[in-house]
């Protein structure tokens, strides 16, 4: 206001008498309530007049004094009044400046009566859209933004002296006391996202009270009281979401305060993670595919290898030829004598539905065995025989009841030893065809063989690693039990060494080798009933040993390990010193043979005396790999031969019939028979 207006309010008051402002009825039933505040120049002029009155002052004087300190005690109470009602709906702002420390209020000033203006809630306050309604006294409505206009038309009603300022005053007062534009959606819906305003009444929730946080089946959530009144007085659905709701649906929430976390970035970040973690996975197991790959190329690389290598020294020599000289021959003539070749004369089949598995012959009596099931039909296992002068089978012997694991024929007798799983051992007469003698054992027998040196006893490996000694003149049971070798692993394979020639610096005693996987162990002989243990540690598990009795030369197939990837044959030597006080044995390796990356069978291999030359020897293994028969030469450390099969080998042995001599393969269902055709 200007001070020219503030001084004219001031005096007019001052002149008029205590108490005319309630004197008036029109001026008190008046619609429009105007609001007029002293400026401090005025309230400062008054003050200074009443201080500086001389004792003699009239009282008029005084009470005029009194009734101006009056008035303007009763504006700040107004004022306060309306700032704590701005502070609180935050709409309504009432710019005055006055300055309090000037203004010196009498303790014994009277007050006005109670402020005209209504109080409005907050929730009234937030749905005021341009308009704000002040209600009088009387209950009547007047728009703000028209207040000048309504102060305009109450100031003639007034019976103020000074109408005309008090109604330019009231034209001030109505531009400052204009209501704010109402805030901006922006604004509520920070207020609403904080987790702690009920969406319905935009009021803060309470955790006890009416207005309770709660939530509907929904999910959503609102202040009790304010769903409540919704489903009373609308249909029963979600405000929100117009999901089906009933006052049933209402629950409890007990939280102080709920806020909604934003994790978009960390589940997209775990979708990542795991979508990396499966990438890895795959990679890692294809890795480990390209390994296994790599590892069956390389040994598929090293035989082909062998083989160009072979090949180059054929072809050396081959054109070398015509420089060796003419008196001795042609070198080609000569290896084209050596080489000679195979030829499949036959294949016997053993039944379809049979399972074959080992393989014996008898030199003497012309006859071949294999041990097979009698058929899918009927329980038991037997043996089939099988004549080596034309190569046709005969009788089936049925023996056992459980699976024959191993079978031998005696050296100078039509007796076949059979090994099964039905905890027995069997001495069968081919000649009869029946079962002579039956000895019981107190565990599955896995392997058999006979004294090469004494014709009445033979050995037998059980699976618990035990081997025992019988003799056929004792029928009762075994005679002895040779020494353990500390493992209880069934014994796969044995092999009796005869007794040898001995030489200057060392020995041949007799004994027995056995298999135990990963342990080899030979037996030797001592005086009577006596064996000493001579333990051989083999590089991965062995499953066959052979003897080849000319040369006294070991053969032990073994199965791949970590160290070995393939399948190896070893040539060994067993060698013992004279010195009786070291009655020591080593064990020497002479060579080594290298077949397939894999052997699940326990197929047995051999070593057999090479038919082009009586002071040489062959290695004959079945090889899973390959599907074949591979032949390698003792001397040269060469593969010779390769005769290919539709299925596994299990078995091979070497014999001399009527069409010269021949290897024989056994598989799973048939017997193969390859003739050996000399070179020229």
């Amino acid at each position: 206001r200007s001070s020219s207006s503030d001084m004219s309010d001031t005096d007019d008051r001052a002149n008029s008498p205590a108490g005319s402002d309630a004197s008036d009825p029109e001026s008190s039933d008046s619609d429009a309530t105007t609001v007029s505040f002293p400026s401090t120049a005025s309230i400062a002029s008054s003050t200074s007049d009443n201080s500086t009155a001389s004792d003699g002052s009239t009282a008029s004087d005084g009470a005029a004094s009194t009734a101006s300190l009056g008035s303007i005690n009763s504006h700040l109470d107004l004022f306060y009044e309306s700032e704590s009602v701005r502070e609180e709906s935050d709409d309504l702002d009432y710019d005055i400046d006055i300055d309090v420390e000037e203004i010196e209020v009498a303790s014994d000033s009277p007050s006005l009566p109670p402020s005209p203006f209504q109080v409005l809630s907050d929730a009234e306050q937030l749905d005021v859209s341009s308009v704000v309604e002040v209600r009088t006294e009387h209950g009547e409505m007047i728009d703000v933004d028209e207040g000048s206009n309504a102060a305009g038309d109450a100031a003639p009603m007034s019976t103020s002296p000074s109408a005309e300022p008090a109604n330019e005053g009231a034209d001030v007062d109505g531009e400052r006391t204009r209501a704010p534009e109402p805030p901006a959606v922006l604004e509520r819906s920070a207020i609403d996202d904080d987790g702690t305003t009920c969406t319905i009444c935009f009021e803060p929730w309470a955790i006890s009270g009416d207005h309770r946080l709660v939530s509907l089946k929904c999910g959503h959530l609102y202040g009790q009281s304010c769903i409540e009144k919704w489903l009373r007085g609308q249909p029963s659905k979600c405000p929100q979401c117009n999901a089906s709701a009933r006052k049933s649906d209402i629950r409890h929430i007990y939280a102080h305060k709920l806020k909604v976390l934003d994790t978009t970035e960390l589940d997209r970040a775990t979708k990542l993670l795991n979508l990396e973690r499966e990438r890895h996975q795959r990679t890692q197991l294809e890795l480990t595919i390209v390994n296994q790959r790599y590892t069956l190329l390389k040994a598929e690389h090293e035989k082909l290898k062998s083989e160009v290598m072979d090949l180059k020294d054929i072809q050396r020599k081959t054109r070398c030829e015509p420089k060796l000289g003419e008196g001795s021959g042609s070198l080609a003539s000569q290896l084209s004598r050596q080489l000679g070749g195979f030829s499949l004369n036959r294949v016997l089949e053993l039944g379809t539905h049979t399972s074959c598995r080992n393989l014996a012959a008898s030199p003497i009596l012309g006859m071949l065995v294999t041990s097979q099931s009698q058929s899918s039909l009927f329980r038991g296992y037997g043996i089939r025989k099988i004549s080596t002068m034309d190569f046709k089978t005969s009788e089936f012997i049925l023996i056992h009841h459980g699976e024959i694991r191993d079978i031998a024929f005696h050296n100078h007798d039509a007796l076949v030893l059979s090994a099964s799983l039905d905890k027995s051992v069997k001495l069968t007469s081919v000649l009869t065809n029946t079962v002579v003698q039956t000895y019981t054992q107190t565990v599955e027998a896995w392997s058999c063989t006979w004294d090469q040196d004494n014709p009445n006893r033979f050995y037998v490996g059980l699976k618990n690693g035990t081997v025992a000694l019988f003799d056929l003149r004792q029928t009762g049971g075994a005679i002895c039990v040779l020494p353990r070798t500390g493992r209880t692993q069934p014994v796969v394979a044995m092999q009796h060494i005869p007794h040898g020639p001995s030489l200057p610096h060392e020995r041949s005693p007799s004994g027995l080798l056995i298999s135990q996987f990963q342990l080899c162990t030979f037996f030797e002989k001592k005086l009577g009933d006596e064996f000493r243990t001579h333990p051989l540690q083999m590089e991965g598990n062995c499953t066959s040993v052979s003897f080849e009795p000319t040369t006294r030369h070991l053969l032990m197939s073994c199965r791949p390990s970590p160290k070995m990837p393939c399948v190896t044959h070893s040539i060994c030597s067993l060698s013992f010193p004279t010195d009786s006080e070291s009655d020591f044995c080593s064990y020497n390796t002479v060579q080594v043979f290298h077949g397939g990356a894999s052997q699940v069978q326990l197929s047995r291999s051999r070593l057999c005396v090479d038919p082009a030359d009586v002071s040489n020897f062959w290695v004959c293994a079945g090889d899973e790999h390959h599907k074949a028969v591979l032949i390698w030469d003792a001397a040269s450390g060469k593969k010779v031969h390769q005769l290919n099969s539709e299925n596994v080998v299990l078995d091979l042995c070497p014999i001399e019939g009527s069409q010269g001599w021949c290897l024989t393969t056994l598989t799973k269902n048939n017997l193969s028979v390859y003739g050996w055709r000399q070179g020229h």
